[in-house]
């Protein structure tokens, strides 16, 4: 069995932006979303709606947050409808696709007959075509071509960027024929595109068998699949991993593997992954080797640590992990250049080195091994962060890309994607000044030059401090907590260093409106463990748990015969309930508001009013307590509005 790898699998360059610009834009905004699918991928995309980022297909259904637009561009007007309705937008097209855009919109200002070769229902032409208020004319295919209505104009022709080069060539020829002296033809196919077709069709044509990763949107997969069906009989589409689960392969088949331009790195493994699973597969490791060796990216000056293949009288042959193998020449494995490779490495030893070239023309990387011994001798400052450890940097400058920082004369820069734990590091500027922690993630000792990262340091200190703060909970424990953030279901408590939630049905015995009612921000509180879910990493606590009920004492604090301060809350029929306390209410039967006759309660008291009244009885059980205002009022008025009473009746007899 043989594997045959193209090198252009996966992202090209303009999905690749579309995509981080989406990761880098995730939290920065109340809402976000994207014009359409940014990508034609739907693992991608369900990724994005997994974290909130969701398609939208016009101005219309939104009415704030921001928008993304995808690689493929869009129509002008479309992006002008979201700017009218104050909807941020953010420009994600591919740069090759803004280009054509730009051509067409020129053409049309100047009037011309513009000519779009593509598909008529794809996006990117979509987005193309709006950019000459859809006046222009897309054909795909040489009868449509042949078919196009004569004019006197100046004819301008772009291509969709994933065109088939040969198809768009056999256009050309019908479109100069049939209007000579006055066709400005663009080269509008994307490069990459060309290579990743040429590329295809060359693997195809010496495969048994050809697997084609990607969306069955995808375009660029679509034709990727079409070309190389055209060169081997056994050519697949997998859009998912279980696609790849029905694939027959046999044991002496040459295996040609390709993706689309939308087709991430972490799903063309997954399909690897499900592939192993054959028996066949299972007999040849080498296939995942190689696929995961077209994943790795290289450069000259990088040093990498990979482990000796074999060792010979004039070389040393070095695996990176990488779809070349790399070779040390015996001058460049030591200072001197004179020691027998042979008596100084083994095949499997580790060894550190750096890339001096990533191709010498025949396939091979060539490596140096002395320069990296040199440099980490002489720098020690490099050789004592070479190893992962965590130093401390205080930030210099705030550049375009990221931040600098200086530590024992080497340069250290942490770009904005490795600032934060979490997401795209928006305002750089505050950090100037400020003392980090850091991790080398990339060292440049030819330059003394250090790519470090803050981001990830701070998110394995954050886990570990959470790890350690989940250690000491359990649940029925009574802990003391810091009220962190209040909202309108409950409040959200610091107990050791994570969150928990105290519902705002178990902050208190009775009935609140609102968490403020009872707890304030920075309280500092005692608490019950209700519950823990480390997986889904929830905390359930109780505040009320811990409070003595209301009703409990009752009796106690308000014995019959006593005399109570409270507060008119609601007004009935039959009388008035008034707030003793947080929970207990007491009634006032209309009978006893007053010592004249009344028909109604407000007739006596008002919702608000503060009172005073005698304890008639208590009935914990029941939650009841009676009380009195009439038994509290002086006598002289108790007769004066008997004498009224009296007078009124006799004055009705007369």
């Amino acid at each position: 069995m043989k594997f045959i790898i193209a090198k252009s699998a996966g992202f090209c360059f303009g999905v690749k932006k579309a995509v981080e610009t989406v990761e880098n834009n995730m939290g920065e905004h109340v809402k976000l979303y994207t014009l359409g699918e940014i990508i034609h991928n739907p693992q991608v995309v369900k990724k994005f709606k997994d974290n909130g980022v969701y398609p939208i297909n016009s101005a219309e259904e939104i009415n704030e947050g921001a928008v993304i637009i995808r690689s493929h561009g869009a129509p002008k007007n479309a992006i002008k409808e979201l700017i009218n309705k104050n909807i941020t937008v953010v420009d994600a097209t591919c740069p090759f696709v803004a280009r054509i855009q730009k051509i067409v919109e020129k053409a049309y200002n100047q009037g011309d007959f513009i000519i779009i070769i593509g598909e008529k229902e794809h996006p990117e032409v979509i987005g193309i075509n709006g950019y000459a208020e859809n006046s222009g004319y897309v054909v795909n295919n040489i009868e449509e071509a042949q078919k196009l209505p004569q004019t006197d104009k100046q004819v301008c022709v772009v291509a969709q960027t994933t065109t088939r080069h040969q198809l768009y060539e056999d256009i050309i020829k019908v479109l100069k024929e049939k209007y000579p002296n006055q066709t400005d033809v663009y080269s509008t196919i994307c490069d990459a595109t060309s290579q990743r077709q040429s590329e295809a069709m060359n693997i195809a044509k010496k495969a048994d068998v050809m697997i084609i990763i990607g969306g069955k949107q995808s375009s660029n997969t679509n034709k990727l699949y079409k070309i190389c069906s055209e060169y081997c009989k056994r050519t697949y589409a997998v859009e998912t991993p279980e696609d790849a689960s029905t694939i027959k392969i046999y044991k002496n088949d040459i295996i040609g593997v390709t993706a689309g331009a939308s087709t991430p790195d972490w799903l063309i493994k997954e399909v690897v992954d499900k592939m192993s699973e054959n028996e066949v597969f299972a007999q040849n490791l080498s296939f995942e080797e190689e696929m995961n060796k077209t994943m790795v990216k290289i450069r000259p000056g990088q040093i990498i640590t990979g482990k000796v293949i074999y060792a010979k009288e004039d070389e040393v042959s070095v695996d990176i992990g990488y779809k070349a193998d790399g070779l040390i020449t015996k001058e460049e494995l030591t200072a001197s250049g004179a020691e027998d490779p042979k008596t100084l490495f083994k095949e499997g030893d580790e060894i550190e080195v750096e890339v001096i070239k990533v191709n010498d023309g025949n396939g091979n990387v060539i490596l140096s091994r002395k320069k990296v011994i040199a440099r980490l001798e002489a720098d020690k400052t490099l050789q004592s962060i070479s190893n992962g450890e965590i130093f401390e940097v205080t930030v210099k400058e705030a550049v375009k890309g990221g931040l600098t920082a200086d530590y024992d004369g080497v340069r250290v820069f942490i770009p904005r994607s490795q600032i934060r734990a979490n997401g795209f590091a928006k305002n750089v500027d505050r950090y100037v000044g400020q003392t980090l922690r850091v991790r080398a993630i990339d060292i440049d000792a030819k330059y003394r030059k250090v790519v470090a990262t803050h981001g990830a340091v701070v998110q394995e200190e954050r886990q570990a401090a959470l790890d350690e703060a989940w250690g000491k909970l359990a649940e029925g424990e009574t802990v003391t907590g810091i009220v962190r953030r209040l909202t309108d279901f409950g409040a959200f408590v610091d107990v050791g260093g994570v969150d928990g939630l105290i519902h705002i049905g178990d902050i208190a015995w009775y009935h609140i409106n609102k968490p403020e009612d009872v707890l304030k921000v920075n309280d500092e509180i005692q608490v019950v463990i209700l519950a823990l879910d480390r997986e889904k990493e929830r905390i359930s606590l109780g505040y009320k748990q811990l409070q003595p009920k209301p009703w409990d004492n009752a009796e106690e604090k308000y014995p019959v015969d006593s005399t109570v301060k409270g507060t008119v809350v609601r007004l009935t029929s039959f009388g008035a309930f008034v707030s003793l306390e947080p929970g207990i209410d007491g009634l006032v039967h209309i009978s006893e508001l007053s010592n004249k006759f009344i028909a109604k309660a407000d007739e006596a008291v008002k919702v608000g009013q503060e009172i005073e009244a005698l304890v008639l009885s208590v009935d914990p059980a029941e939650k009841r307590i009676s009380l009195s205002i009439k038994a509290l009022l002086p006598e002289e008025e108790a007769v004066e509005e008997t004498e009224e009473i009296i007078e009124e009746a006799e004055t009705t007899e007369e």
